[in-house]
């Protein structure tokens, strides 16, 4: 039987989807939060309008054998207007994939020949692929020959793994650190009544979710530009996927809160005895107590002393004091593709111009004991990973 693949470009058309995609989910054994329709959904309800979500069905005799979730933008690359697609996710996403039952390499080749037919993009981002993927194997090996394309940087998402006793582990830390924390709580506790609390299941209409995204909202009127990398509407964004967490038991939420005021929280999902963190913040009135760091550690204390995780996954954007933490990192890799056209070559052409000059003056830099030059960020590649 011939593969066929079936655009749904309309929202009540993706909620249509729900039955259909849970029974691929568990048929295939991608049963992840982050490959769920309510995951999807989420990230669908935050990025409209700006940006346009799309999803490809791939059947064979009328059954979905895979499922690509996409969205559609457009961007300026070196000042050339560029019409995106890339995997659907948010800032907050921690690894994107597809879901496929069958194999790999016959779903990879009926999606780009459907890519290679269509008019309405110049570049597409496959973005935040775990290292190990089927998905990732299956498009390096599919795309030489069809479509010009290079490997586009990759990001590490530290974690901890949660093995033994608390006790241990922190004797295992260095003098400075375990005396650094120590003084953390000190000054908690010398400016008043301090309390730790989890909620596993909790209303987006409550008073609990609104102070919960009160300290997020103080933290980013302290930082306006920190709102710019995040999700565009991410109360909205947070609220939906709340409910459903909730719903599925996924949700872990956690406050800090000093006098009875919450200064710090953080946002998981948990699955698979894995914890994800989402988003982390604290009032920066309370900056010089440091109650994010304060909670992150008493979050991994309570992780190993309970003993029902494995690891704790720290989140995409660590600080120096989380980052402490981490005992392992895992890889997600960025493809980049491009449409076989003129305009989309001559943008391949700049694009890698640029990286080389970027990577010469890096290399200068170095010679001559410059200070180190500003990462290249998701589009940083060497010359050896391009490919056409």
């Amino acid at each position: 039987m011939s593969l066929q693949v079936r655009r749904i470009e309309k929202a009540r058309d993706f909620v249509e989807l729900a039955s259909m995609w849970g029974k691929l989910a568990y048929e295939s054994g991608q049963t992840s939060p982050f490959l769920s329709h309510d995951w999807f959904w989420c990230c669908w309800h935050a990025l409209w309008p700006r940006w346009r979500p799309e999803i490809l069905v791939v059947e064979e005799a009328g059954s979905a054998v895979a499922i690509i979730p996409l969205m559609r933008w457009r961007e300026r690359v070196h000042g050339l207007p560029v019409r995106c697609l890339g995997l659907l996710e948010c800032a907050a996403t921690p690894m994107v994939d597809i879901l496929a039952l069958g194999e790999y390499g016959r779903i990879i080749e009926i999606v780009l020949d459907h890519l290679a037919a269509r008019w309405d993009w110049d570049t597409v981002w496959l973005q935040k692929l775990p290292s190990t993927s089927p998905t990732l194997e299956a498009l390096e090996g599919t795309l030489p020959g069809r479509l010009p394309w290079r490997r586009a940087g990759h990001l590490l998402s530290p974690c901890l793994a949660i093995a033994g006793e608390w006790a241990d582990f922190c004797g295992s830390k260095k003098q400075r650190f375990k005396e650094t924390y120590q003084q953390l709580q000190e000054g908690l506790e010398h400016a008043g009544d301090v309390s730790i609390e989890e909620y596993r299941a909790v209303d987006p209409e409550s008073p609990l979710f609104c102070e919960a995204v009160g300290v997020i909202r103080r933290s980013w009127r302290a930082d306006r530009g920190r709102a710019m990398a995040t999700v565009p509407r991410m109360t909205e964004f947070l609220s939906e996927l709340t409910r459903r967490a909730t719903k599925n038991g996924w949700l872990s939420l956690w406050l800090l809160r000093l006098n009875g005021q919450a200064i710090a929280m953080e946002y998981q999902l948990r699955t698979d005895r894995k914890v994800y963190t989402l988003h982390a913040d604290s009032d920066p009135a309370y900056r010089e107590l440091s109650p994010a760091s304060a909670l992150t550690c008493a979050i991994i204390r309570s992780l190993f002393e309970h003993g029902c995780i494995q690891e704790y996954n720290i989140g995409l954007c660590p600080n120096d004091d989380t980052l402490q933490w981490a005992t392992g990192s895992q890889e997600r890799v960025h493809l980049k593709l491009y449409r076989p056209a003129l305009y989309s070559r001559l943008l391949h052409r700049v694009e890698m111009a640029a990286i080389h000059g970027v990577w010469k003056w890096r290399g200068l830099g170095e010679s001559r004991q410059l200070a180190p030059s500003s990462s290249l960020g998701r589009d940083g590649a060497t010359a050896g990973e391009i490919r056409d």
